[in-house]
């Protein structure tokens, strides 16, 4: 296993969120532990688990169409394996609407996978 850094963990983060613009599931998947747990906190929703995870993230696909999560900006401590980032959001559904966001992540780090992904969403959670 790599060397966490402040960059691999920014790095991780980056596939992250690019996967999921894309629509890439398992793509997604494989920047996360087997026992992740992704929480809207802005929701009171949890999913713990791949299957669960992939699931919420099927679900999403059924609603969105184009999504952007862009302009990160980091923090991130590779002792602590803790990072956080805020950054903008762009999303057209699939009935052609459009919502612009500000939302903030924290992300806990086992190794240099995702094991926990905390999300405050100034929107509409699409997460179900």
């Amino acid at each position: 296993m790599a060397t966490r850094t402040a960059q691999t963990m920014i790095d991780t983060i980056d596939r992250y969120f690019d996967t999921v613009d894309n629509g890439d599931i398992p793509g997604t998947l494989a920047e996360l532990t087997p026992d992740c747990t992704i929480s809207v906190i802005t929701d009171g929703i949890s999913h713990e688990g791949l299957d669960a995870i992939k699931a919420m993230f099927e679900r999403r696909l059924e609603t969105v169409d184009e999504a952007w999560h862009g302009n990160r900006r980091y923090v991130a401590d590779p002792d602590t394996g803790l990072a956080s980032t805020r950054f903008d959001v762009r999303r057209t559904s699939t009935d052609g609407g459009k919502i612009a966001m500000d939302n903030i992540n924290f992300f806990e780090f086992e190794g240099n996978k995702l094991r926990r992904i905390s999300i405050w969403m100034s929107g509409e959670n699409t997460l179900r």
